[in-house]
């Protein structure tokens, strides 16, 4: 048994200590080369994600074979028939390297002469008609094999949205590709399923594990059909991602009962809930007033209140900026879908806190009621939300000279968004706009000719518009360029004893990791003191971002970097705007994607300064000044726009 076992540990060691050495005998890729003898249809990069050896770290020659395939498939699926693709490798001894070179001839790239759906004889001629419009994929086009694998999803899916509820690609034929010798290829898409319109009949919800008590009524009035119309999948899927809207709600599946045999099955929603009550710490990055600020805080939400789907948070954080600039704030928030009409959400917050800047602390208490109402998502303007703020704020000045001021404040505003973009947090594509226009001191002058209160207030008329554009390079997004537009005006309007100026902390300020960044935040404009911020703003940018390692895994993944020209400045009011007083900024930054979004740091240079006395204005003019008074470093969470 002794020897045996000793047998069993030498050979155990034995297998260990070729594995170690196998390790570390073998050579490591040095470098990956495409090389093109003929013509070079796309980039390194998209070459890169087709194959696995780029993902590795030491050299395998099996994965040099898979690999050859891969890209023969990548081509082939591209339109490249033809392509012949081979494999040299070097190898440096002395370095213990490898440089791997995939040898690529693409020879002619094959169009589309002609697409046929079979089995359409017995649909109705409007939905005919809407497959005809398709033009993902159309004669003239280079095969591709993306775009028709999309092509013929759209085709089920119009059919499936036009009542065709089990309309389908047949399974043993599919879709078939002829090949013709003049570099053409014939398409031909066999579908099943399309001889019978289907029509939604009664929907009723199965909720898993009803423990809160929630209503089937509360679940089916967020579904979008009705009993008796034709059967859509588009508005069942809509209904699903409606249904989920509701908080308490984790899943849910809207499925046709299946013991209905006839052309109008009922449905039957299938939900599971999440917990009624949930409390969340968190880290937060926000700008506020274009400053930065970190912090913490924690929050409460009960999913389900009172019923009818209602939500409730309350909320408390601390956010710095610095050790003498803070924020301290809690509030409580309740969210009403279906307020008055369906399409109108009720958000209703109450807040309370102080804010410490450099020359004064104010304390505030106030209340936001927005209305939103979602237009449609395939209208220019999505939502429009209307906006009714009151504020209550104490002004506490640390100087002797100004006396503290107590502000009663209120703003009536209206907002039009039209929103396209790819992602909330980090969009690589679309367009952003929104335009806000409002009214301040209404509500003010009506409460203090009421009940006569000892306080003042402000009047002002507000206009404000958000543009931003996204672009992205290549479908995984790598490399994007995004460019934003800010306009805005405050116009300050009629008298009284009571009356004050418009408050800092109401207008624009300039500079900042979110704005122009070759200055820090609130330190650019053509104003007497910029941490007073102004009454008229113009500013924009533009930014190229790319992901540094694409190909890597692991940290060096989420490593970005970014190049950017920034614009703009505030001026007192719309009268003193100047173009000539327009300051500019140029410069780089990195990133680094988290679960959220990214985490950024910019280096800004000062490209054109207006403030700065001639012969300094311009950068290239004073060089020796760049890392003294021509350049400022700004932090961020999320993109700069």
């Amino acid at each position: 048994m002794i020897i045996i076992n000793n047998l069993c540990l030498l050979t155990v060691l034995l297998a260990f200590n070729l594995e170690v050495y196998s390790q570390s005998d073998r050579p490591e890729i040095e470098e990956i080369v495409f090389e093109h003898k003929d013509k070079s249809s796309f980039d390194d990069g998209d070459l890169n994600d087709a194959i696995a050896l780029s993902k590795m770290e030491y050299f395998n020659e099996i994965a040099v074979k898979d690999d050859m395939q891969k890209l023969k498939r990548f081509y082939f699926d591209n339109g490249f028939f033809d392509v012949q693709v081979d494999s040299s490798i070097q190898f440096d001894k002395e370095d213990n390297e490898v440089t791997v070179s995939f040898i690529i001839t693409e020879n002619s790239r094959f169009k589309v002469d002609s697409i046929l759906v079979n089995h359409i004889s017995g649909v109705n001629p409007e939905s005919v008609k809407q497959l005809n419009n398709l033009k993902t994929l159309k004669t003239g086009d280079y095969y591709n094999k993306v775009l028709l694998i999309q092509y013929t999803n759209e085709i089920i899916d119009a059919l499936q949205n036009s009542g065709y509820m089990n309309a389908r690609i047949k399974e043993d034929s599919g879709t078939v590709i002829v090949k013709n010798p003049d570099s053409k290829v014939k398409i031909q898409i066999y579908l099943e399923g399309t001889d019978t319109i289907y029509y939604f009949g009664k929907t009723i919800s199965s909720i898993k594990k009803n423990i809160y008590g929630i209503r089937d009524e509360d679940i089916l009035k967020e579904i979008l059909y009705k009993e008796g119309d034709i059967y859509s999948k588009a508005k069942r899927l809509d209904s699903e991602r409606n249904i989920l809207k509701i908080a308490i709600i984790q899943s849910v599946r809207i499925q046709p009962d299946s013991s209905d045999a006839g052309t109008k099955p009922n449905f039957t929603a299938n939900v599971s809930l999440n917990n009624k009550h949930e409390i969340t710490p968190y880290i937060k990055g926000s700008n506020f007033q274009n400053r930065f600020y970190l912090g913490v805080g924690a929050k409460y939400t009960n999913k389900y209140l009172w019923g009818g789907n209602r939500t409730l948070s309350l909320e408390a954080e601390e956010l710095f900026n610095s050790l003498n600039i803070n924020r301290t704030e809690i509030s409580a928030t309740i969210t009403q879908p279906h307020f008055i009409a369906e399409r109108i959400t009720l958000i209703d917050k109450l807040s309370a806190g102080f804010s410490n800047e450099e020359n004064f602390r104010n304390y505030f208490a106030g209340n936001i009621t927005t209305l939103n109402y979602f237009i449609a998502p395939h209208t220019f303007y999505n939502n429009i939300y209307l906006d009714l703020t009151e504020e209550v704020v104490l002004f506490k000045y640390d100087t002797s000279r100004v006396q503290p001021l107590t502000l009663l404040n209120s703003f009536f505003g209206l907002t039009a968004e039209h929103d396209n973009t790819n992602n909330k947090l980090s969009p690589s594509r679309g367009f952003y706009h929104s335009i806000l226009g409002g009214i301040s001191g209404l509500l003010p002058e009506l409460v203090i000719n009421l009940f006569n209160i000892d306080v003042n207030y402000s009047k002002y008329l507000k206009f404000f518009t958000l543009n931003k554009f996204y672009f992205a390079f290549n479908r995984s997004a790598n490399s994007v360029f995004a460019a934003n537009f800010k306009l805005g005006d405050v116009i300050e309007y009629g008298g009284g004893a009571q009356v004050v100026p418009i408050q800092p902390i109401y207008r624009f300020f300039s500079g900042g990791s979110s704005s122009v960044r070759g200055w820090n935040a609130q330190e650019n404009g053509m104003v007497t003191d910029p941490h007073n911020g102004g009454n008229f703003l113009l500013e924009g940018g533009f930014e190229f971002r790319r992901k540094l390692f694409p190909s890597s895994e692991g940290f060096a993944k989420n490593i970005g970097a970014a190049v950017f020209f920034d614009y703009g400045n505030i001026w007192e009011n719309s009268r003193d705007f100047k173009s000539k007083e327009i300051a500019m900024a140029i410069g780089f930054g990195l990133r680094y994607d988290i679960f959220i979004s990214p985490v950024r740091i910019d280096l800004g240079f000062k490209l054109f300064d207006p403030r700065a006395k001639e012969g300094e204005k311009w950068l290239f003019e004073s060089l020796d000044k760049i890392f003294k008074t021509k350049y400022a470093i700004n932090f961020g969470i999320g993109q700069a726009f």
